[in-house]
């Protein structure tokens, strides 16, 4: 289906809030007030069903204590992530090894606790080059030398043209679509619920004049009652958002804690468990 975001090309901690805590955040006098209150977030809701909650951010590289309002048990930020590998631009941390670090870190312990997981990538983030090649073999991007030298060189010559960055914009989007692909097929027997989320529109230079700022959500599971819910919620079938959108974005906070109560209610004791998922690709 597609959303509406709060912001358009940027300030995507408005997004963010927004879709945690379930309460409309359009500007930084807003998110500030709200970090000031009592509010009951998506971590907190799933903590207290047993979920472990945890933030992926590759992209922190400061402290960060108003991440303390949202109530994650712990933030893996890009010092926790410990990258050695080759930067690509001003994020440094390929998508793609966030998510295989994350798994060596947290998913393949066991036993342990299902886990709920916000994750805002950076690799889909302006200026989108250099892009970071995709690693098919998933163990190797743990390793300092991920990818081919020529493969890297190469990836690593594509700089951002400033004057026209589409072209570097839909490579970045490739890039996260492949990555997650992967994914999904080296997890394809795990129990996951992955909401896939566009934060926000890319700039007008991309996006182009009077864009909407709507945007795609995709909920990606095999679980049978969790998408019926989601189709008596408005979602249709398929990869192709339809419009017209559902609502603004912090809507769909509670829309989405409506699908999950009307299934399990208690998490399963499977160490493959790792759901949900929340996905928030910049600019998608």
């Amino acid at each position: 289906a597609f959303i509406e975001s709060p912001t358009f090309g940027g300030s995507s901690w408005l997004a963010h809030s927004s879709l945690l805590a379930g309460v409309e955040v359009r500007d930084p006098q807003t998110y500030q007030l709200l970090l000031t209150q009592q509010c009951d977030t998506l971590p907190d809701r799933f903590a207290r069903q047993g979920y472990r909650s945890l933030a992926l951010m590759p992209g922190l590289r400061y402290a960060w204590p108003e991440g303390a309002f949202y109530g994650f048990e712990k933030i893996y930020d890009a010092r926790a992530l410990a990258y050695q590998g080759p930067e690509f631009g001003w994020w440094r941390i390929p998508d793609q090894y966030a998510v295989a670090r994350f798994d060596q870190l947290e998913v393949a312990t066991a036993p342990r606790q299902p886990l709920f997981v916000f994750y805002p990538t950076i690799s889909s983030h302006l200026p989108f080059r250099p892009t970071p090649p995709y690693q098919a073999d998933w163990a190797r991007m743990l390793a300092q030398q991920p990818f081919e030298p020529g493969t890297l060189a190469a990836s690593l010559a594509r700089t951002p043209d400033w004057t026209n960055l589409g072209p570097a914009y839909t490579d970045a989007l490739n890039y996260s679509f492949t990555w997650l692909a992967g994914y999904l097929e080296k997890h394809a027997d795990s129990d996951l619920v992955i909401i896939v989320l566009g934060d926000h529109q890319p700039p007008a230079s991309v996006s182009g004049a009077s864009a909407p700022w709507e945007v795609p959500v995709h909920v990606i599971t095999q679980r049978t009652d969790i998408l019926e819910s989601l189709q008596s919620a408005g979602l249709q079938p398929g990869l192709q958002p339809r419009r017209p959108a559902l609502g603004p974005m912090h809507e769909l906070t509670a829309a989405l804690l409506k699908v999950f109560d009307s299934g399990e209610t208690s998490p399963r004791s499977a160490s493959k468990r790792s759901a949900p998922v929340s996905s928030h690709q910049s600019g998608v």
